[in-house]
């Protein structure tokens, strides 16, 4: 048994023609020129098998054989280890295998994404220390305050009277160091939560409330997003992404990138259906303890809907802070505040 190719001593890039061979006693024997050289089949690394492509034989001395007389070779690798050999061009002879691969990619990439992901960065968020978060948070609100955020319009006596009607709220949760701040922008009537507990009102949502305890109630929402970690665990979902695209790319600078660009992540991210519906549980709860009526979240929420639908398209792809909204457009989060 042998195969025609060809042969490079891995010193120069002089190429000879050779011929490759499996003797009886299971080495390989490599003839070129007037040179026959023999190696254990320890010594030998024989490439897949992949089209009609030549195969790569590579040698311990750092020579290799390159042949694409496939028959031969095949024939001697049956040889060696029987039915074992040619498991990946017999997959990818086999478009029943290809096709059953490409299910079970697919299907491994949503279970990960959905489930896989979702259930690590609960567990990494868990085991980073707190005051990692409260950086992220700083950050990303400083980030926000020099480009899209503007000081609130807000009267300051306003602000104060908001700050303490809020107060039994935040002070009944002192671990999560929260901390409301008021800015104007241009996106509408909005509120939003960062990580590590500071918690944004936009003048519009203030002006759009006909109770203060509206606004109690969307705070409580967002007291659930900082108490549930979601932000961070969103910014720790995306990075997992971003290592696995690193590991099936070889593109090391999205890895890097991950903790660097964590403001523009959550600039472009939304919370998953899981995270929303935490955050009205939590603050369903709190307004009950709080002994606040719950329908003060509905009222609000279809006030938000409503001004939402009446602002021109041409105005809400302009809401570059969209993905922070906690509020979205459903009616299901409503009824249970009814």
């Amino acid at each position: 048994m042998q195969a025609r190719g060809s042969y490079f001593d891995g010193l120069s890039s002089q190429r000879h023609d050779a011929r490759l061979e499996l003797a009886a006693d299971g080495n390989w024997c490599l003839h070129y020129d007037t040179h026959v050289r023999s190696y254990p089949p320890a010594s030998v690394q024989v490439g897949s098998r992949l089209g009609n492509s030549a195969r790569m034989i590579s040698f311990d001395d750092g020579g290799h054989f390159a042949s694409d007389d496939h028959a031969a070779l095949d024939l001697m690798m049956r040889h060696l280890h029987g039915a074992r050999h040619g498991w990946l061009h017999s997959l990818e002879s086999s478009w029943k295998w290809m096709l059953l691969s490409v299910v079970v990619l697919l299907l491994s990439l949503y279970l990960g994404l959905t489930r896989g992901a979702p259930l690590a960065a609960r567990g990494i968020v868990a085991a980073l220390p707190p005051g990692i978060e409260a950086h992220i948070g700083r950050q990303t609100l400083q980030f926000l305050d020099d480009y899209l955020l503007e000081p609130s319009q807000l009267p300051a006596e306003r602000q104060q009277q908001l700050q303490q009607h809020f107060a039994p709220l935040l002070a009944a949760h002192p671990d999560l160091r929260l901390r409301v701040h008021f800015r104007q922008a241009s996106i509408g009537a909005n509120a939003f939560a960062l990580p590590g507990g500071d918690l944004v009102f936009l003048d519009d949502i203030v002006e759009l409330a006909e109770d203060d305890d509206e606004l109690s109630a969307v705070l409580a929402h967002e007291i659930g997003h900082v108490a549930g970690h979601h932000g961070m665990r969103r910014i720790v979902q995306n990075g997992l992404l971003y290592w696995g695209m690193m590991a099936i790319t070889g593109d090391i600078s999205a890895a890097s990138d991950t903790l660097a660009g964590a403001p523009a992540y959550l600039m472009n991210m939304a919370y998953s259906r899981d995270m929303e519906s935490e955050a009205d549980d939590f603050a369903l709860q709190q307004l009950h303890h709080q002994g606040i009526a719950p329908v003060h979240f509905a009222n609000i929420m279809r006030r938000l809907d409503t001004a939402a639908a009446s602002e021109e398209p041409a105005r809400r792809t302009e809401k570059l802070l969209h993905m922070l909204s906690s509020h979205p457009d459903t009616r299901e989060r409503v009824r249970k505040f009814e």
